[in-house]
């Protein structure tokens, strides 16, 4: 796996899961070999603030697809995060996966493992808002900021943000939008490790 892409929408064929599909397409077509997470498709309970991981490094929670997640997020070199925006931030479904990384952010700030830091490590936030407020998206790009830090990648990210869509079918209103969707993810496919001249479109 080269890059893991999280979908953190409830909505399994809205306009954020169209967008990663085609930043998703992108990337392979540079090469990279993906593996796709949607909160839609999984169940995943919210943390509860117990502290328990702060002593252990390990949620209490179980029952859930968080198992599955953990060793996904630990072995991916890179990650694509698309999300909508509600009330200017991250769906709740995808706001339960975030703050079960709290066990990850555990492990390096509270129990010292500097081991789990991965500076190499490379992010790429895709957000969409149906409004054009100046300060859209402020607090999707903090939160995700933050997401990658507690996993141990670097807080600096690429980023790629569109205005006034909404509704099903949003994009195609606008080709051109994804298109720059595409590219991007082309252009973050080739950044991958490894990737040479003969990978490169």
């Amino acid at each position: 796996m080269d890059i893991l892409a999280l979908h953190l929408s409830p909505r399994k064929n809205g306009n954020s899961a169209v967008m990663l599909d085609e930043f998703v397409k992108g990337a392979r077509s540079a090469g990279a070999c993906t593996v796709s997470f949607s909160v839609s498709d999984h169940v995943i309970k919210p943390c509860q603030g117990c502290g328990s991981c702060e002593a252990t490094g390990d949620c209490v929670i179980s029952g859930d697809d968080m198992g599955g997640l953990y060793p996904l997020l630990a072995a991916a070199p890179m990650i694509v995060v698309s999300t909508s925006l509600f009330f200017y931030d991250v769906p709740a479904l995808g706001k339960a996966l975030i703050d079960r990384t709290q066990p990850l952010w555990s492990r390096r700030y509270a129990l010292g493992q500097t081991e789990t830091l991965r500076p190499e490590g490379k992010g790429f936030l895709l957000a969409l808002g149906a409004t054009k407020g100046k300060d859209l998206f402020l607090p999707v790009g903090l939160c995700i900021k933050y997401f990658f830090d507690s996993i141990g990648f670097p807080r600096h990210f690429d980023s790629l943000f569109f205005r006034q869509i909404e509704g099903l079918g949003g994009f195609e209103k606008d080709p051109d939008r994804l298109r720059q969707v595409y590219e991007a993810g082309l252009a973050f496919g080739n950044m991958r490790a490894g990737a040479g001249p003969q990978d490169r479109n």
